[in-house]
């Protein structure tokens, strides 16, 4: 959900509940399958009934009972119908591989996603976290940050001891204004190998949420939050959808607070519903981005997962207080949140600076997450209170439709 704009602590347990050895790529992915079984059937009846079929497992969730398997080539709707057939078995989807967060469309196995990032464009350079000397704590405060009045708040709460967790292409940790933020991370793309950013999108939304207020660079709506960096998608912004499901799965298990998803399809994944469900029936906060429309820039429907009910879906504001041409719109939209040139971290082999501005409902929806903290802060606790926090907090914009806005743009001095 990102139109670019180029210018420019403790440790959390890692649940075992997925494992893969090469990790998942693009290579094969028709050829594999994600299969469920029903409640009852243990991991160890799966794998059986999956060995059955002379199936090979790439990754395991667990919690679930869902499987990621790859067939022979010219084998797999045999085994996909045998699969379905079994009554054990609760569905069959089809994995797939998109580029999720850049601006052309995709098309794979006959299945079209144009990408949540829509349209490039280019803006001059921002001077970033590199390029200028410590100033005033007024400096860093950027415009969306501003707009939604985080600062109002933060000589009372910051977002400290609130657990956010960044489902995206990972974190650079490195970049100044995030050392000491991110407490850990996984991995779901290639099990046990690093979270960190090779791409820069994750880098951007986390510094959005929690970039630390250090009188330089930039800083997040809830600066004393804690981040964990969550890799579902790799140093191209690509991923299987399987990957999606395992990084979310990572969240819940290790009980987060917000889960952010600045990414999405245009098209519904019933696994990754149920796996979200599990999110919310746990009492994670799942806030995701709306979407940015169509390559031209032009405004479209929701995409999922902000689509689903019980997700937070965040349209993007621009400067003028109207929502962004690009901004995907509907009913399902929770909310409005500054999306539109908005400056935040990057790596550093992205930039020198350390600080690039970006454009899309990518930007919008981790403002809401970081709002999102600040309510879990001052005590929210599950889904339904925290948005309700945010729904007491939430003005009407004059001018915007309810599919355009939501409930409206939350003010960070309203949350209760």
């Amino acid at each position: 959900m990102l139109k670019r704009m180029l210018i420019t602590g403790w440790a959390l347990a890692i649940a075992a509940s997925t494992g893969w050895a090469a990790g998942i790529t693009a290579q094969n992915v028709e050829n594999r399958l994600i299969v469920g079984f029903r409640s009852g059937v243990s991991i160890e009846e799966g794998r059986k009934i999956i060995a059955a079929q002379r199936l090979n497992i790439v990754g395991e969730i667990a919690e679930a009972r869902l499987f990621l398997v790859e067939s022979q080539p010219g084998s797999l709707q045999a085994a996909e119908a045998v699969l379905k057939a079994n009554e054990k078995v609760r569905d069959v989807q089809r994995d797939f591989w998109a580029q999720w967060i850049e601006s052309a469309p995709q098309s794979l196995q006959g299945v079209t996603l144009p990408s949540v990032e829509s349209t490039l464009k280019e803006l001059p350079k921002l001077d970033g976290v590199g390029a200028r000397p410590k100033a005033a704590a007024a400096d860093e405060v950027q415009w969306g940050v501003r707009r939604v009045n985080a600062p109002a708040v933060w000589g009372s709460n910051q977002g400290q001891g609130v657990k956010v967790c960044i489902v995206d292409t990972g974190i650079d940790a490195a970049n100044p204004d995030l050392q000491g933020q991110v407490a850990g991370g996984h991995n779901a793309v290639e099990e046990g190998k690093p979270w960190t950013d090779d791409h820069f999108h994750g880098t951007h939304v986390g510094g959005i949420v929690a970039a630390k207020q250090d009188g330089r660079g930039v800083v997040g709506v809830a600066p004393k939050a804690t981040l964990y960096a969550v890799k579902v998608l790799n140093k191209e912004g690509q991923g299987s959808v399987f990957s999606i499901m395992g990084g979310v799965n990572w969240c819940t298990q290790n009980k987060v607070d917000v889960i952010n998803m600045s990414l999405g399809a245009p098209q519904e994944i019933p696994f990754l519903k149920e796996i979200i469900n599990m999110a919310l029936q746990a009492g994670v906060t799942v806030i995701a981005a709306a979407g940015n429309g169509d390559n031209r820039g032009n405004s479209g429907p929701v995409g999922y997962p902000a689509k689903y009910e019980g997700v937070i879906a965040v349209s993007g504001l621009d400067e003028a207080d109207a929502i962004a041409k690009w901004s995907s719109r509907g009913p399902e939209v929770s909310y409005i949140a500054p999306g539109a040139k908005i400056p935040s971290t990057v790596p550093l082999s992205h930039d020198a600076s350390g600080v690039k501005a970006y454009s899309g409902t990518s930007m919008a929806c981790p403002h809401v997450a970081g709002l999102a903290a600040l309510a879990v802060a001052r005590g929210a606790r599950g889904p339904a209170a925290v948005k309700a926090a945010l729904t007491g907090a939430a003005q009407r914009l004059p001018g915007l439709s309810a599919e355009e806005q939501g409930i409206g743009l939350i003010n960070a001095a309203n949350i209760r």
